[in-house]
């Protein structure tokens, strides 16, 4: 089994909507995204796995370059109001425990992905800018903080992100 099937067969194990694979070479990139984090994300500055603490983004938009393939999936949580900070922050925690999910069973079958996501939850309060990651280990970056332009690969991967009223969609990406 190669591993486009390994990767295929742990994702369907999860409450993953979408999915679409790749060659890395179909993936946007841009140096500009810190700019979007820094002027839209409440987590700039805030978090190991976010700029500008995350590392140099040409070093890291070079870092997914290195990779052949790539999955860009998605999970989608019903609320009963999109707009309600506390349901966003839910829905965000449970596609970041998906992601984590995922990324165990590919390294426990000896796949060695490297996955990006929203922004890292394993803490509750994150110790950056203060203090060293409690967690290095499993801490999960943002597609952002590597220059990938989310929006524009998810529009020409088919991908959707907006299912109507009252759902909220998050996107992940495993590079192998």
């Amino acid at each position: 089994m190669d591993s486009k099937d390994i990767i295929e067969k742990v994702i369907l194990q999860y409450d993953i909507c979408e999915y679409v694979f790749g060659g890395i070479g179909e993936l946007h990139f841009s140096d500009k995204t810190w700019l979007i984090c820094k002027m839209d994300c409440e987590f700039y500055g805030k978090s190991w796995g976010c700029p500008p603490y995350c590392g140099d983004i040409q070093e890291s938009i070079d870092k997914c370059k290195q990779y052949q393939n790539y999955c860009l999936f998605s999970t989608v949580v019903e609320t009963e109001n999109s707009w309600d900070y506390n349901a966003n922050v839910k829905a965000k925690k449970h596609h970041e425990d998906v992601t984590r999910a995922i990324w165990k069973d590919l390294k426990d079958k000896s796949l060695n992905p490297y996955i990006l996501s929203t922004r890292c939850t394993t803490c509750e309060v994150c110790a950056c800018p203060n203090e060293p990651c409690r967690h290095p280990d499993e801490r999960l970056s943002s597609m952002e903080s590597h220059g990938i332009m989310v929006m524009q690969n998810v529009d020409e991967a088919g991908l959707t992100h907006n299912f109507g009223d009252n759902t909220m969609v998050y996107f992940g990406l495993i590079l192998y």
